[in-house]
């Protein structure tokens, strides 16, 4: 049966009238959880400190474009799970890992840097996570959980399925048809928490694994405070023995 161009429009008009009433209720909702989203906006803040403190003055604006896109990236996750619209959250997410990659690939890298710009160069992201896995920075580590790599590659694939809503669980519609922009419950915050956090973590470690040099010593004590909101304190004294960054209690 054909739908009208009138009937289109009514259909238009009442759908839009439905969830701009119905988001702020959503909001209120998860404005219980506000001690969980305090929490990731504290994660979010160092990442934003490695761009101001150490990757401003250090690695050219190109590819300081990739880590503010990857900042951008964080803040949408955090802006998304707000509204409870958590497959989106977490293809965010997925995006920043794909950024901080591509941002720490290409500061080493200015003459694909320059075909990239050209749209003749494309890494896939396990291109970028070979690189970061042989940096020389990074590779007489081994295996060590201080960089961060392999929480970044299982985190990676987990938002993947997020991303191609090929695991269930990550799905907004699961409970039958009809459209779900929202899903102002725990359980999914909870879920989204996880990832967040663990992506955040593990974002932190790489970037300290390959900038310890910088953060050694005295140095960048308001980073390394930073640090102290994000790397569980369980893992604080491996840092200081196997990357010699002492972290700082916020």
């Amino acid at each position: 049966m054909s739908v009208t161009k009138a009937e289109l429009e009514a259909n238009f008009e009442s759908f839009s009238v439905a969830w701009k009433g119905e988001l702020p209720k959503v909001i209120s909702s998860l404005g219980k959880h506000r001690d969980e989203f305090l929490k990731s906006y504290s994660r979010i803040a160092s990442i934003n400190a490695w761009r101001n403190v150490i990757l401003e003055t250090r690695i050219s604006e190109a590819s300081l474009e990739f880590f503010s896109e990857a900042l951008n990236d964080a803040v949408t996750s955090h802006v998304f799970a707000q509204f409870g619209t958590w497959r989106s959250a977490l293809m965010s997410l997925r995006s920043c890992i794909e950024n901080v990659s591509y941002c720490l690939f290409y500061m080493d890298h200015p003459v694909e840097l320059r075909l990239w710009g050209a749209g003749r160069h494309r890494p896939g992201f396990s291109e970028t996570l070979d690189y970061l896995e042989h940096h020389p920075d990074v590779a007489p580590l081994g295996n060590s959980p201080v960089t961060g790599l392999a929480s970044l590659k299982e985190e990676y694939s987990t938002l993947s399925r997020a991303v191609h809503a090929s695991a269930k669980g990550f799905r907004m519609s699961s409970n039958g048809p009809g459209t779900v922009l929202w899903k102002p419950d725990a359980a999914s915050l909870a879920l989204w928490r996880t990832r967040e956090q663990h992506t955040l973590v593990a974002l932190n470690l790489l970037l300290t694994a390959i900038f310890r040099d910088l953060l050694a010593g005295t140095q960048q004590p308001s980073l390394r405070k930073a640090l102290g909101g994000v790397i569980p304190t369980s893992m604080h004294a491996k840092v200081k023995t196997e990357l010699k960054v002492t972290i700082l209690t916020p």
